[in-house]
């Protein structure tokens, strides 16, 4: 088989790459709403990318109206965020956090889990997450369909 990436619609590509490119892990990233309230979202296109500096990659759309996700405008404002590994026992909750709500919704309080306060970042982190990993941004690459954040890992 061979695919014409040039050619084919987006939700082609889209099938194509994440049935391949497996397993993918999910994100429930964590951040600090402008009311200091706790938004929190699951990506599935994420990866660690380096460990020399520790960095890893979150790929971000915006809503379906086309608005930007709390969780990319939480980003811009304050630059930090949590990435806390999802797991069998989290994945219940972790879809509860999908849900379509307006911004400031407490997302953690929403899905019934525990927010721990970061030791190097000011967003929570989620006590029943197995693994968390602290970051500040380092770079936002915008295309008009997505944004790619490089984060840099500074407490896990």
């Amino acid at each position: 088989m061979e695919a014409d990436f040039a050619a084919l619609p987006a939700a082609d590509r889209y099938h194509l790459l994440t049935n391949f490119v497996g397993p993918r892990p999910i994100a429930l990233v964590t951040t600090l709403n402008p009311d200091g309230t706790a938004n929190a979202a699951p990506m599935s296109f994420f990866n660690v990318i380096s460990h020399d500096p520790p960095l890893l990659v979150i790929g971000i759309q915006p809503r379906k109206d086309g608005r930007p996700k709390d969780t990319l405008a939480n980003l811009r404002r304050t630059g930090e965020f949590s990435v806390n590994m999802v797991d069998l026992a989290l994945a219940p909750a972790m879809a509860t956090t999908a849900m379509p709500v307006e911004p400031g919704v407490d997302e953690l309080a929403l899905a019934n889990l525990t927010a721990l306060p970061g030791a190097s970042v000011a967003c929570p982190r989620i006590s029943e997450s197995p693994c968390a990993m602290e970051c500040r941004v380092e770079r936002l690459i915008d295309w008009p369909q997505r944004t790619l954040v490089i984060g840099e890992v500074f407490a896990m």
